[in-house]
């Protein structure tokens, strides 16, 4: 197996646009965007910032499921991920989206990857987030930074926005989408993931 495990971002990342937002703007009732701004100013954590969002929510998971439409992916994602999977390198899904969004667009794709990302627990969207490893960890993203370095692997960390910058500054090697919030504190700018794949091939040489 590979020294390198990969850690990438869905909404913004895999995705060309947050699918969230359409969400949020389409189901919830109320000022959903404020905790964005708390959250940015980090007077709210993660979970907080996403319990409040989708708690905001009026509506059943088919219908959300079915106002979604086909989702692009970020152009030379399939063929980024037959290049890991011939190197040994796995790839995990690591979100502060929804985990059954990420199913549907995956499958949309002929895509099956492993999801870390919250579950819709009942009606009223309570969420479910993902275990951690460590109780110290400020969010499940750093979490499973923290866990597969442990594991004696080298995690790379490809991402967008607020909310991976935590997971970001753990990581080994950092990718950001170009001209992003988290390009902004990266330098290391991408637009498609072809554009990553020649780092890729570099990496087990």
């Amino acid at each position: 197996m590979s020294d390198y495990i990969i850690l990438c971002d869905f909404d913004g990342t895999i995705t060309l646009q947050d699918t969230c937002v359409p969400i949020l703007e389409q189901f919830a009732v109320g000022d959903w965007e404020k905790y964005d701004k708390l959250l940015s100013e980090g007077l709210i954590n993660l979970y907080e910032c996403m319990q409040k969002q989708f708690g905001m929510i009026q509506a059943n998971i088919p219908s959300i499921i079915s106002s979604m439409g086909s989702i692009p992916i970020r152009p030379g994602f399939a063929d980024f991920i037959s290049s890991c999977l011939s190197q040994k390198i796995n790839v995990i899904i690591v979100s502060a989206g929804l985990d059954f969004v990420i199913r549907s667009v995956l499958l949309q794709n002929n895509l099956d990857l492993p999801v870390v990302a919250a579950k819709v627990k009942d009606k009223r969207f309570q969420l479910e987030f993902p275990s951690l490893h460590y109780p110290d960890s400020i969010d499940f993203k750093v979490d499973q930074v923290k866990y597969y370095q442990t594991q004696q692997k080298k995690v790379i960390f490809i991402g967008d926005g607020n909310s991976d910058l935590q997971g970001a500054m753990q990581a080994d090697l950092v990718f950001a989408v170009k001209n992003s919030f988290l390009n902004s504190h990266f330098k290391n700018g991408f637009s498609s993931f072809l554009d990553l794949e020649k780092i890729l091939m570099s990496l087990n040489n």
